[in-house]
């Protein structure tokens, strides 16, 4: 409102309908900015908090596959199709390539999301609210020109930030779903029936981990951003903090921990078996 301050101080003050106008229009444009900052850092908090989730049951399951790895290795060799015999350099090669995308994906995301919320700014030109003073004489229709103007303001500028955030957050969302499930196929790829030959659940769906993961993302696409329904950053903060504060712990009792967290999220949500189904949609 700086550039309109000059203008409307030196209306005068016989103009009642104007000022009062202004005061509002200025009211509605400052609840508005606040409004549309608030936004910004609640969706910026929501991808980040899914976003640590993801990389901390990522960063569990890739654990869980390179010890079997190294485990399996010390009974036999993984055969392919071929019947050929992997070596112990050539399966690690395998793993890490196919364990990268997730955790290029998570930075990837983090960065875009971070950039498109940051880089959406308070554009609203308020020359059109002094043109309501200079081009309309009338004082009435000034009055209403300026009131329209501080509405129009608002709500243009809210609804294109909440139309990029539900967009970006369901992508990302998606995005980051399918890069997961990926593990499993690209592991599958190279060394066929790599999971049954290890028997291990990480990156499949028996996995604890990978539906939790799915959990936290139902929750997160569910919320509402239109109607401010949003509860997914309440409803995980905590439980990403908790994971955060176990990772600090020595590695058995942080292993006991993390079991324990998975129980704990079995209970403070239902949204497991929903997520299974996203997946399987999506």
């Amino acid at each position: 409102m700086e550039e309109c301050t000059n203008l409307f101080n030196s209306i005068d003050r016989n103009y009642h309908l104007v000022n009062e106008a202004y005061n509002v229009a200025k009211s509605l444009f400052n609840q508005g900015r606040a409004n549309y900052m608030a936004l910004k850092e609640k969706s910026l908090k929501a991808i980040d908090t899914f976003l640590d989730l993801v990389f901390i049951m990522n960063n569990e399951m890739a654990k869980e596959l390179r010890s079997a790895v190294l485990k399996f290795y010390k009974i036999r060799y993984f055969n392919d199709f071929t019947n050929y015999m992997i070596t112990m350099e050539e399966i690690k090669d395998i793993v890490e390539h196919c364990l990268i995308d997730p955790v290029e994906k998570l930075e990837q995301i983090r960065t875009q999301f971070q950039d498109v919320i940051k880089n959406f700014e308070d554009i609203r030109n308020f020359d059109t609210v002094e043109k309501c003073y200079k081009e309309l004489p009338d004082e009435v229709a000034a009055t209403h020109c300026i009131l329209h103007q501080g509405v129009l303001f608002n709500e243009t500028m809210q609804e294109s930030l909440v139309t990029i955030v539900e967009t970006k957050t369901k992508q990302h969302a998606q995005d980051m779903n399918q890069s997961l499930h990926n593990v499993q196929k690209c592991l599958n790829y190279f060394v066929p029936k790599f999971f049954e030959q290890l028997l291990l659940d990480a990156y499949t769906s028996n996995c604890g981990y990978l539906r939790v993961v799915n959990a936290s993302i139902a929750d997160l696409v569910t919320d509402k951003w239109r109607s401010n329904e949003t509860l997914f950053p309440e409803k995980w903060t905590p439980v990403v903090r908790m994971l955060k504060e176990n990772s600090k712990l020595p590695t058995l009792m942080k292993k006991e921990k993390l079991i324990d967290s998975i129980y704990f999220l079995g209970n403070v949500t239902n949204s497991i078996d929903t997520s299974i189904q996203f997946h399987a949609s999506s």
